[in-house]
């Protein structure tokens, strides 16, 4: 065959027959195959790198990454554990499309993520449709109410919970603040938030809300909602935000002297993250809820608060907290299984009670709601150091009342 050309038919013929030597790997023909039982799982955060909540994704990948190395060494069931990701921008149309792209070529078998409940509600439904597990952790009881499937669980508490928690909290130590004013984000996570600490807040306590307002996601000047809060001189200043919405408002609050005689209350928060981004002037008295504080007193809190202080030199709050525990749980699941088959890590997650980062935690089979406790904490002007900014003050694990459960029907795999 000397100076005779191969067609591309013989030549793919002699490459695939073994004619060019046996063994012989040609980028773009071949590709070896992982040995067998050694294929790769991959797993997707879905978490915001850019926009609103940019500076959450970072954390919210520190506590995927560190679940994936630190507790399982890079493997589950044998197979490494590939970690993929996808930037949402917090933008409900970009994170599905992403989210669907991902399914299709990397072949995800569950999402973990995002950090916005508007966007979750979206990637919730391509979960749906493409059959993936997705595990999630913010303010909306949809998840596991109206939008509830087999596919979908939730690991924040519900707001029910939490509003439950801080309310009563506030109550118990400030029986006579009677006159509320609550200022919300207007999306998703607000509005639950807002219609629970109203219900809970009229029927319980007799609360009178003698003002509401709403505000964009990302607002840059509380000034207008402020003003209006200040000149009906309520006892209680109820921020239903988050983020870097929740501590802008703090910081217009106090500008304005409002704090002087009105408690602030911060009903669903990063905790410890935003206590740091005040002074301690703000922070003093301050009360936040969270669904976690670094001064939670269980074996799986302290070994990850000690990883988590040795890494990065600070204290976790709710963001990389709460993507550890479920990308733990998640992983654990799939051992539970002995499967990566999504309806199988969905099987082994259904009513499984487990001890993890809050102590006890279970997973309601008929909402896949994460029953769980919701931390109420307050602040301070000084404590032992730089990071002893708060006390955890109160906790509660009530769950939704059954008739307010919008979850009727979970669903089939």
């Amino acid at each position: 065959m000397k100076g005779k050309r191969l067609s591309r038919r013989q030549f793919l013929h002699a490459v695939m027959g073994g004619g060019v030597g046996t063994g012989l790997v040609l980028s773009g023909f071949y590709r070896p195959r992982p040995a067998y039982g050694q294929e790769p799982i991959p797993i997707l955060g879905a978490i915001p790198l850019t926009g609103p909540y940019a500076f959450e994704g970072g954390l919210l990948r520190r506590g995927h990454e560190m679940a994936i190395q630190k507790d399982f060494n890079g493997k589950v069931l044998g197979r490494p554990i590939k970690y993929v990701i996808r930037d949402t921008e917090t933008d409900a149309g970009t994170a599905t499309r992403r989210v669907a792209e991902a399914i299709d070529t990397e072949d995800v078998r569950a999402i973990v993520g995002p950090w916005s409940s508007g966007v979750a509600l979206a990637i919730t439904d391509v979960a749906k449709q493409k059959k993936r597990v997705h595990y999630f952790s913010g303010g909306t009881h949809h998840l596991a109410g109206k939008d509830c499937h087999r596919y979908g669980f939730q690991w924040a508490a519900s707001p029910y919970t939490a509003a439950w928690a801080v309310l009563e909290y506030v109550m118990k130590t400030k029986p006579d603040a009677k006159r509320w004013y609550m200022l919300t984000v207007d999306y998703a996570f607000g509005w639950a938030i807002e219609e629970f600490a109203t219900l809970i807040g009229e029927k319980e306590y007799g609360i009178n809300f003698v003002g509401k307002d709403r505000h964009v996601l990302g607002e840059r000047e509380y000034s207008p909602f402020i003003t209006k809060a200040a000149a009906v001189r309520p006892d209680v200043l109820l921020l239903n935000n988050f983020g870097l919405d929740a501590v802008q408002a703090i910081r217009e609050a106090h500008a304005f002297g409002i704090a002087q005689d009105t408690q602030i209350v911060v009903m669903w928060s990063s905790g410890f993250e935003d206590y740091i981004q005040l002074t301690p002037e703000m922070r003093d008295g301050l009360i936040i809820g969270s669904n976690f504080y670094p001064k939670i007193d269980t074996p799986v809190a302290k070994r990850w608060v000690q990883m988590y202080q040795e890494q990065f030199g600070e204290l976790p709050g709710y963001a990389p907290s709460s993507n550890y525990s479920m990308m733990r749980i998640l992983l654990r699941a799939i051992e539970r299984a002995g499967s990566d088959k999504p309806a199988e890590i969905v099987k082994a997650l259904e009513g499984w009670e487990f001890e993890d980062l809050l102590g006890k935690m279970s997973i309601d089979p008929n909402t896949h709601q994460t029953i769980r406790p919701y931390f109420v904490t307050r602040g301070k002007a000084k404590g032992k150091d730089k990071l002893d900014v708060a006390d955890i003050v109160h906790s509660s694990d009530k769950p939704m009342p059954r008739e307010l459960n919008e979850c009727k029907d979970i669903g089939s795999l």
